[in-house]
């Protein structure tokens, strides 16, 4: 039942006053005017009417959404308690009181296949008391809405690294607005971003430029009561956060044959490379380092077939390559090529990856963080959506691509920066 919410409105003086003594017990609520268990009355035929407490959903219902509203309201006089029970728990249900005392609402979405019992309490100007007592039942939900995401909670990334959270069930693009609007991106210092959908079941969010170093960033997503069709339903919330170290960027020109380490825009090593040859082009743009392994077994037969499963072809390759830095979701590497260290400054000889020396592949190996920025240029092969590197191919202006929503500030105050929303 433990559940991530959403920051709370404060509560007017008197709202505050009226919730000491409103007691809410447990989880959640009902609704109706006459059809639940109604007491109270006028203490004589010349005297005003009691109030009449109306409760939502209504009394008995069944296969109640998770995502319904729970309200009590009072037609005059102010609710003295609303308690809000699941059956079955101990957990108390929070609401939200209306200024004027005759209208309380439940901050917290449903638990599926569960019983509610909501009993009321009002009271009219004059003292006339009321009461109701009803009760409803959840549907049961066939999904729960899963989550995964990178980069890890609690690691520490590079500067160009993206948020990607992908789902178990494709999000219908009339809900994905409202899925987004339930997961907020926070960062110290405060920067603009925006969300992408690579598919129905794949969203990143990007910075316009890169994260700060040393920025601090997390991500809350409520999610429960969030409905992704389907029978797919959020029954929880998670939240997680990292840090960005140093600023790494690497630019590979293939003009040049060069590649240049710059940290914190210093530059800091300038090596000789080797890259694709003609037909294996390396990727060009701006791409970001993914991961690292010490060992990748490379074969040409499955990667090319063809000709390149003939041992002794130009193109056969069979072996085990070290110190691999990924670029790309392509199988692009920059790696240990000892054999090519007659190339590397001078000419293309690899079949897509970039070449250093043993030594130069191992400095970079241990410098390099997940989501450092790589540029390659010069190459004539440019990376693209459909190779898996649209996060920074993509122009921020276009990079939203959720109706309704733009740009996203995840600092604190959206207000300073026009056009932007608060994520």
């Amino acid at each position: 039942m433990a559940a991530m919410l959403r920051s709370r409105r404060a509560r007017s003086p008197l709202a505050a006053a009226v919730l000491g003594v409103l007691l809410t017990s447990c989880t959640l609520p009902g609704t109706q005017s006459a059809g639940g268990r109604a007491h109270g009355a006028a203490s004589n035929a010349g005297a005003a009417s009691p109030p009449e407490i109306t409760v939502s959903p209504a009394d008995r219902a069944r296969a109640v959404a998770l995502d319904s509203p729970v309200v009590v309201s009072s037609s005059s006089g102010r609710l003295d308690t609303v308690t809000v029970q699941e059956l079955g728990t101990a957990t108390a249900a929070t609401g939200e009181l209306s200024p004027d005392g005759r209208r309380w609402t439940l901050r917290q979405a449903l638990d599926p296949g569960a019983n509610y019992k909501i009993s009321a309490h009002a009271r009219g100007g004059s003292g006339q008391a009321a009461g109701v007592e009803t009760s409803f039942s959840t549907l049961i939900a066939s999904g729960r809405l899963l989550t995964s995401f990178t980069p890890a909670d609690g690691s520490v990334v590079g500067v160009g690294e993206p948020i990607d959270l992908s789902f178990n069930t494709p999000i219908p693009a009339d809900r994905r607005a409202a899925l987004l609007e339930r997961i907020k991106v926070t960062s110290t210092p405060g920067v603009m971003g925006a969300w992408h959908w690579f598919s129905d079941t794949s969203v990143h969010f990007r910075t316009e430029d890169y994260w700060p170093a040393g920025a601090h960033v997390s991500v809350i997503a409520n999610l429960k009561g969030f409905n992704a069709g389907g029978g797919f339903w959020g029954l929880g919330s998670w939240s997680m956060s990292f840090s960005v170290g140093d600023k790494h960027v690497s630019i590979i020109d293939d003009k040049s044959h060069q590649m240049q380490v710059f940290n914190n825009d210093q530059l800091i090593n300038t090596w000789p490379v080797s890259m694709g040859k003609a037909g294996f082009k390396t990727l060009e743009g701006t791409l970001i380092v993914l991961y690292k392994t010490y060992k990748v077994f490379m074969d040409s037969c499955s990667t090319f077939g063809g000709a390149a499963c003939i041992p002794g072809a130009p193109n056969f390759y069979r072996d085990y390559v070290y110190y691999d830095t990924a670029v790309s979701s392509d199988g692009y590497f920059i790696h240990a090529a000892p054999w090519s260290v007659y190339a590397q400054g001078r000419y293309d000889v690899s079949h897509g990856c970039i070449n250093l020396s043993t030594a130069r592949a191992t400095t970079f190996y241990n410098y390099s963080l997940s989501g450092d920025v790589v540029i390659v240029k010069n190459t004539g092969s440019a990376a693209t959506v459909t190779d898996g590197e649209g996060d920074w191919q993509i122009d921020f202006s276009q990079f939203s691509n959720t109706a309704s929503l733009g740009a996203v500030w995840t600092g604190d105050i959206a207000s300073t920066l026009p056009g932007a929303r608060a994520t």
